[in-house]
């Protein structure tokens, strides 16, 4: 009987530790989770102040953002690479280039590291950093970083992704600033097959891709294709908003415009008074 009230002592006892050891662990733990919590919100706040382009707060945010994830995390640890990138985005919308290169860079870094180099997180980075450069007319250095980007997205998700579309959108931009239309056309028209496979061809988001290809088709002297895509545009968003939307008069303009460097002036002057018209009721 004694040896049995021994065993239960013992045991008690050695319950007691372990529970303590839990809980001294627990407590120890609990400022680091504290910490991660408090980065996710601030991460969460930063990307809210981005969609809603509040940029000076989210750069605020951001910064405080990147300040805790430094402290709390890793030093290879993706969360640091996630707010470098974002606080970086954001550092380029008020031009501030020259914080905003180096962050990008260090979070590729990380990203390769911690998943190799063709992730798609490298992707997003390559591409956040390609439009930096877009934005201060350096083609060169922006060219590449895309077709890398798009590289690892069609290898990772297929040819016919959002995230291949987005960087083909990006390539044609690229040219068609540098007034390759030619080189832009290819991509334009790439993404455009993509959504119509995918969204379908009465779908009203083609209107802004079959837009773009209209114009580089006229600066290219092919006219009949720029008036079809320019009209197939027109056609999608009256289906989609009605005759009357102000999306309509944009279209209008645009295929006025055409018909006045064409010399189809009296076709122009008609399409000009009826945008018109539709401006002056939401006024």
């Amino acid at each position: 009987m004694i040896t049995v009230v021994n065993g239960m002592k013992r045991l008690c006892l050695c319950g007691a530790k372990v529970l303590f050891v839990s809980v001294l662990f627990g407590a120890c733990a609990l400022p680091a989770y504290t910490q991660e919590n408090l980065w996710k919100e601030l991460n969460d706040k930063t990307t809210s102040f981005l969609q809603k382009k509040r940029y000076a707060d989210g750069i605020k945010a951001g910064e405080e953002a990147l300040r805790v994830a430094k402290n709390t995390f890793p030093s290879g640890d993706t969360r640091i690479a996630d707010s470098m990138n974002l606080l970086g985005i954001l550092y380029r919308t008020y031009g501030r280039h020259d914080e905003a290169e180096p962050l990008f860079h260090q979070a590729l870094d990380i990203y390769k590291k911690s998943s190799g180099s063709d992730h798609p997180n490298v992707a997003k980075v390559l591409h956040e950093l390609a439009e930096m450069f877009l934005l201060q007319d350096k083609y060169a250095e922006a060219e590449p970083l895309y077709k890398q980007s798009l590289d690892i997205y069609e290898n990772t998700f297929g040819p016919d992704h959002r995230s291949v579309v987005n960087v083909l959108d990006r390539l044609g931009h690229l040219y068609q600033d540098q007034k390759k239309y030619a080189e832009a056309i290819l991509f334009y028209k790439r993404a455009l097959d993509i959504e119509e496979k995918t969204l379908g061809s009465a779908h009203p988001d083609l209107a802004s891709a079959m837009n773009n290809l209209a114009t580089l088709y006229y600066y290219e002297g092919d006219n009949a294709m720029a008036e079809s895509l320019y009209k197939k545009a027109l056609e999608l968003y009256e289906k989609e908003y009605g005759k009357d939307h102000p999306l309509i008069a944009t279209v209008l303009e645009k295929i006025a415009k055409f018909y006045e460097e064409t010399g189809r002036k009296n076709e122009a002057k008609q399409l000009t008074e009826r945008a018109k018209k539709i401006y002056s009721n939401y006024q």
